[in-house]
């Protein structure tokens, strides 16, 4: 008996080490918590920041393995975490939400190394979809190692280069 709850216990602090940190930051407090909650139900240990110069600082202490950054205003105010977060380690992927597109920005952040630019509100499963476009999780890869990540790494290409185009014949 103490051998199965030991190994439970053992498994459950694995999967502790295992979820994916993401970053959630959105000014607008009832936005932040609602996606930080579907998030963590959803299993991710989430850092929810509701200011921009926050949350480019905590990309330069700690590693996550996500980055959504709401754009703010048409003034692009998310720039600062994006720009930061590719600063950091441009293989995070970074996505931008925005309740009001805006052409300009939009191309801005798929410029600036942004893997989306998404429009506000999302549903939980349109997130939950989002997020496991961008973020797996390998379990050939937890078996070497129980912290390693095995993320996807989208390069600059003809599709993300056809979607830029997309959006500038559209402005």
């Amino acid at each position: 008996m103490a051998k199965r709850q030991m190994e439970s216990e053992i498994r459950t602090t694995s999967e502790r080490e295992q979820r994916l940190r993401l970053l959630v930051v959105d000014e607008d407090t009832k936005d932040l918590d609602y996606y930080s909650a579907v998030l963590r139900r959803l299993g991710y240990e989430v850092q929810s920041v509701d200011s921009y110069s926050r949350a480019a600082a905590a990309l330069g202490r700690e590693r996550f393995d996500l980055v959504i950054v709401e754009q703010g205003s048409p003034d692009f105010e998310g720039r600062s975490v994006l720009s930061r977060a590719v600063e950091v380690d441009r293989h995070v992927p970074v996505l931008v939400l925005t309740r009001a597109v805006d052409t300009e920005c939009c191309i801005e952040a798929l410029d600036s190394g942004a893997r989306e630019y998404v429009q506000k509100p999302l549903t939980a499963t349109e997130l939950r979809e989002l997020v496991g476009d961008y973020v797996k999780l390998s379990e050939d890869t937890f078996s070497a190692s129980p912290n390693a990540l095995l993320r996807r790494d989208f390069a600059e290409g003809k599709g993300r280069q056809a979607e830029r185009e997309s959006w500038r014949k559209a402005s």
